[in-house]
């Protein structure tokens, strides 16, 4: 079998999908995805050096024009064709699927609680958790509906809530717990009774903050990921290669506004995911390349374990708890740090 080949009657099968009937190039695209958050999630969530090397400055221009939301949003769809699998296996049986998922969303929203609240504050986990329990009732809406649904949530819908936060009286926010000395030194040297209850708050700030306007932007991305798998948009960009180089033409040029007009710049992230997965997606077809992304596809295929896993390392890295590291690394330093984690992650999911 192509390593760019899915296979076409184990998508939905309701047994569970054997390593070699996997849509393989979904857990490339996933292990990509991870790498890109770690990354990033070092970079805006534990405190950095300013740049003083022309490395340093180098890797925070790749930071915030190349890096910043693209791998966020390329998980997003990710999990949003994830669900959909899950629930068009089943409606092609006719199987009533809904019980199984919302006892599986549910796990994920407890998951997601605990890890914002308990390891790091970052969580998305609960989120999407709670984006999936929206979405069943998409399962039996036409293609067509999906993606019009999709882009109404994406950005209409997201303007929408902030511009009725703003006239709700919620123009300005309350000063973040997370931007002052005091915060920053608990962080660094606090035991983790200290550093619990900034973790906890944060995580409260982040949702009461963003919550709602991301909950319509994120169900959006999930619906487009949704739309993808109902129209056969999916397997087209996989299997055919001009298909590919269209999607990757197209999202460069949709990225390009980015790099000039700020107000571009959520467009952009979305635009840039989608070419950083066509340049994957066409470099899985060469057999050496896919050789040599094999341990990649094998970190997507434990994406909640390589999340968690990465939460962990990270805050005892960082945290007064364990080394004690944060606010003092540099951009080069935190490079080198998701280098040297994610290809640990890479050779425990190989084995």
């Amino acid at each position: 079998q192509a390593p760019s080949a899915g296979a076409s009657h184990g998508m939905f099968d309701l047994a569970p999908i054997a390593p070699n009937e996997r849509i393989h190039a979904l857990d490339l695209l996933r292990g990509w995805a991870m790498f890109g958050v770690l990354w990033s999630n070092l970079n805006d969530w534990y405190g950095y050096r300013e740049p003083a090397t022309a490395l340093d400055r180098g890797l925070a221009w790749t930071q915030y024009t190349m890096v910043e939301g693209r791998f966020m949003t390329l998980l997003c769809l990710l999990f949003g064709i994830g669900f959909g699998i899950q629930l068009l296996r089943a409606t092609e049986r006719g199987v009533e699927v809904r019980t199984v998922y919302y006892r599986r969303s549910a796990a994920l929203l407890a998951i997601g609680i605990a890890h914002g609240w308990l390891i790091w504050s970052g969580d998305i986990l609960t989120m999407y958790a709670l984006v999936a329990f929206a979405f069943v009732p998409f399962r039996t809406v036409s293609p067509r509906r999906t993606i019009i649904a999709a882009f109404l949530f994406w950005m209409p819908g997201f303007v929408a809530v902030m511009l009725a936060m703003r006239l709700a009286g919620l123009k300005y926010f309350m000063p973040s717990i997370l931007h002052n000395a005091t915060t920053n030194w608990i962080l660094a040297n606090g035991s983790w009774a200290q550093i619990e209850p900034i973790r906890f708050a944060a995580h409260l700030e982040w949702l009461g903050h963003w919550g709602l306007p991301f909950y319509c932007r994120i169900l959006g991305l999930f619906l487009m990921g949704l739309w993808a798998m109902k129209s056969g948009y999916l397997r087209r960009v996989i299997e055919d290669p001009t298909a590919t180089k269209r999607l990757l033409l197209g999202a460069l040029i949709a990225a390009a506004p980015g790099f000039v007009w700020s107000w571009a710049s959520l467009w952009s992230q979305e635009a840039g995911a989608m070419a950083y997965a066509a340049i994957l997606l066409l470099s899985w077809r060469h057999p050496r390349i896919a050789r040599l992304l094999r341990p990649l596809a094998a970190t997507g295929r434990m994406a909640l374990t390589t999340y968690l896993t990465q939460s962990v390392v990270c805050t005892l890295l960082f945290y007064g708890y364990g080394l004690g590291r944060y606010g003092s690394v540099g951009f080069t330093g935190m490079f080198v740090i998701t280098l040297v984690l994610f290809t640990c992650q890479m050779a425990a999911s190989t084995w």
